[in-house]
This record gives C-alpha cells, sequence and structure tokens, in this order.
C-alpha cells in the first residue's frame, strides 16, 4: 500500500490560524526586547558539519541520541542544529566577532530525534540570547542581565506562574571530582535505577540527577550535592550571584541537582520553569548558564560567555489557554455588495493601511447576507459597507460584535475621529 504523503512528519506541525498569530505575536516579543537589551540578531545555518555538535556535547543525549546527522553527495558529515549556542560560537570563531564584549539573539528551528508529547517537537523554535566574551570579574551582573531579561520576555507574554531555580557547577577540576564521587554512589543503587541512567553511570552521571524520573527516588534526593565540592572561589562566586539577584527582589531556589542537558555548561546555570501545569507537567520555559570553555572547541581563545534559550512551543501551548493574551486582530473588513463598490473599497482599504489599521475586503460582489457572515468569519471587529441610497463620500461603519452602526465620511478619513470612533466605542 502507498504510503500517504498528505501528513507532515512524525513531530513536527504545520502553523496556522490562531496559531500562526500567536506565533508571530511570541516573535515580535522576543525581537522588541532583544533591541531593548541591545543584543544584535545572528542566523546561522539550519545545519553545520556535525563535529560543531560532536565535540562540544560528546556524551549528551541530544548528540548521542537525537541528533539528525547525514553525509552529502561530497560525503561530508552534516547534521541538523539541535541547539543555537554552538554554531553561534562557530560564527564569532569564523568571522573574528569576539575582540571584546558582545550580545548576540537569535530565532529560529532547531531539530532533535526524541519522542513527541505536548509542547516537544522534532522541529521547535528557540530563541536565544549570548553575552559573548565578557569580563571574568563582572559574572554577578552578566547573570543579573540574563535574568532580568528573562523575567522581562515572560512579563510580556503575560506568563505569571513560573519557578527560578539555580545552581553552580564550577569548573570542568572539581565536575570530575564531583562525577567520580556520584558514579560510586550511583553503583551502590544500580538495581533501582532506569534503564537510560545505569547507562549514564559511567560517562555522565550528572545526568541522572535531573532526570524527571529518578528525581522523585529518595536515594537520589540524598545523593551528593556539588555545593560540597566548590572552592572558596565557587563560594565567593555564588554568594556575589545570590546577593545581586536579592538586591533585586528575584526570587529563586537554589537546586544542586540542576545539571543543565548540555555538557559545555559550567559555573551559574538556571532554569524558568512552569509551574501552571498547563502541559500537565512541570516543564522548563528557558535554561541556560556559563559556558566558559567552548570557544576553545573552535579557536585559540577561552572566552567567558553566557546565554539561555526559550523553548517557544511550549510558550505557545501556555498562551493559548490564556483568553487574556490577545494578538492584533483584523481592524477592518470591506464588504462590496457591486463591481462599483469593489473599486471604492480599494482605495479605502488603501487610505486605512496608510494608517496603520489591519484591512481585508471580498474580491467579487455577495449579496448582503454572505458580506456580513465573510466579514465576522474573517475576525474583523468592524465591518465598512455602503448603504442603498446612501450619501455620496459616506460609508456605514458596524461593530461586529455589538451590532451597531454609524457612517463615516470617507473622502478624507479623519484617523483621529476613527480611532475615536472605535476604540471608544462611539455609537457603534
Amino acid at each position: 500500500m502507498e504510503k500517504k504523503i498528505n501528513l507532515c512528519p512524525k513531530g513536527t506541525y504545520d502553523l496556522f490560524g490562531d496559531n500562526s498569530k500567536i506565533f508571530l505575536n511570541v516573535r515580535n516579543i522576543f525581537f522588541k526586547l532583544s533591541e531593548k537589551f541591545n543584543f544584535s540578531y545572528v542566523e546561522t545555518p539550519i545545519f553545520e558539519y556535525s563535529n560543531v555538535f560532536e565535540s562540544t556535547n560528546e556524551i549528551s543525549d541530544i548528540v548521542t541520541k537525537e541528533l539528525y546527522k547525514f553525509s552529502d553527495k561530497s560525503n561530508r558529515q552534516l547534521a541538523l542544529r539541535p541547539e543555537g549556542t554552538a554554531p553561534i560560537m562557530r560564527a564569532i570563531t569564523q568571522h573574528k566577532l569576539a575582540q571584546n564584549e558582545k550580545k548576540f539573539f537569535y530565532f529560529g528551528p532547531m531539530f532533535r530525534y526524541e519522542s513527541p508529547q505536548k509542547g516537544r517537537y522534532r522541529q521547535f523554535y528557540q530563541a536565544g540570547f549570548e553575552i559573548i566574551n565578557y569580563k571574568n570579574k563582572s559574572l554577578e551582573f552578566q547573570v543579573l542581565e540574563i535574568i532580568i531579561l528573562a523575567k522581562e520576555i515572560l512579563k510580556n507574554l503575560e506568563i505569571t506562574q513560573f519557578q527560578l531555580k539555580i545552581n553552580f557547577l564550577s569548573n570542568a577540576k572539581t565536575r570530575i571530582e564531583y562525577a567520580r564521587n556520584l558514579r560510586a554512589y550511583f553503583e551502590k543503587f544500580i538495581d533501582k535505577l532506569e534503564p537510560i541512567s545505569r547507562s549514564r553511570i559511567k560517562n555522565n552521571p550528572l545526568r541522572i540527577l535531573d532526570d524527571k524520573i529518578e528525581a522523585k527516588k529518595d536515594f537520589v534526593k540524598l545523593a551528593p550535592k556539588i555545593n560540597t565540592f566548590w572552592t572558596n572561589e565557587d563560594l565567593d562566586k555564588f554568594n556575589l550571584i545570590t546577593t545581586v539577584l536579592d538586591k533585586f527582589q528575584i526570587a529563586y531556589k537554589i537546586d544542586y541537582n540542576l545539571v543543565r542537558g548540555l555538557d559545555y555548561y559550567d559555573d551559574f546555570v538556571f532554569e524558568f520553569i512552569d509551574t501552571s501545569n498547563t502541559l500537565g507537567t512541570k516543564l522548563t520555559l528557558v535554561g541556560g548558564g556559563c559556558y566558559n570553555n567552548l570557544s576553545l572547541k573552535f579557536g585559540p581563545d577561552n572566552l567567558h560567555n553566557i546565554g539561555m534559550a526559550f523553548g517557544i512551543e511550549r510558550i505557545i501551548e501556555i498562551l493559548k489557554t490564556k483568553s487574556r493574551f490577545s494578538y492584533k486582530k483584523l481592524d477592518f473588513f470591506l464588504i462590496g455588495f457591486n463591481y462599483t463598490e469593489i473599486i471604492e473599497n480599494f482605495k479605502i482599504a488603501n487610505l486605512l493601511r496608510e494608517q496603520n489599521f489591519q484591512v481585508d475586503l471580498n474580491k467579487s460582489p455577495l449579496s448582503i447576507n454572505k458580506g456580513f457572515q465573510k466579514a465576522k468569519k474573517s475576525g474583523a471587529r468592524f465591518a465598512f459597507f455602503f448603504e442603498k441610497n446612501q450619501e455620496k463620500n459616506y460609508i456605514s461603519l458596524k461593530n461586529l460584535q455589538t451590532g451597531k452602526n454609524c457612517e463615516i465620511l470617507y473622502s478624507k478619513f479623519d484617523l483621529e475621529n476613527l480611532n475615536y470612533i472605535i476604540n471608544e466605542g462611539k455609537n457603534v
């Protein structure tokens, strides 16, 4: 039996209708706030040489299990990008962009071969922010800016139910010692671990800590904590960060089991967790942290960097449940009942669009009933139409929610008056 070709691939989706309007609204919020915080937009290819990811996340699930990897016709090993930070670091090195501190923003599709579920797809969008090559002594203020930006974005998205979790992962030397202790600890409970966690004991025992199933088990809760391995310098850095967060009254929870899913993170890490249970589980809305050694994978310079990424699909799923989250709807639909009126409506539509209104119109004559049905289906707030024997240069305006009408002189639209009518509800 021939396989149907009218279905999108598993783990992907088509974006249209109200979902596309919410998506565009969400995207606009990210772009607006990236400019307010002086982040420059950057866009990298959706596929890279596979070693861009394999060399930076050698033992992470994202590379070992979820990477879309393929060979091109010249037998070059390529991969669809599963995340945005490594490609940005590659681009920064290639184009020599890191002579001083830089702030970058990206928004685009990523790809991971994982089990699809609500808010999680194989092709998904991320919005990411990266601060590159900052001065080491400014760490607490870099953290502050990233956290303030994350909170401002969530505020603009009207997402209020979340919790900020933070941790400090120290440097590679400390994490190696910590991993050795974790390995010895978890080997005592190997029979109680899930199969995937047993496979992680040898190469990546830290990931057992933030596994959603394992995290509920008492022996995992009692596992050694990374703060007992901190150096005095680590403690000083962490105290500086929490002090500045406290000064700005930013609520947070210290979670010593928070490790993040990408191997290149070190020092400070954080996540904003959705606490609304809208998606049936507490998913991460945004996560990030420091990655001070990632640049060495691409060039000779060791740069101090911090960043974060938002999961867009999860945000959209939450916003779909919020009736008060409004995207801009069509302002006017112009109904033409005959050829002459359609011609006139095109002229009126141009005038309205020049005044930044959203406008649509029918392009074949309609009856009165079908005209208003089409106007309502368009989602417009108001409909313009000509009435029989109406005085020249006048047109009727109907509020499609209330059903009230008024007449407007359209030979020269008065923008201030029109805004007053539609926003204040004067007689319509």
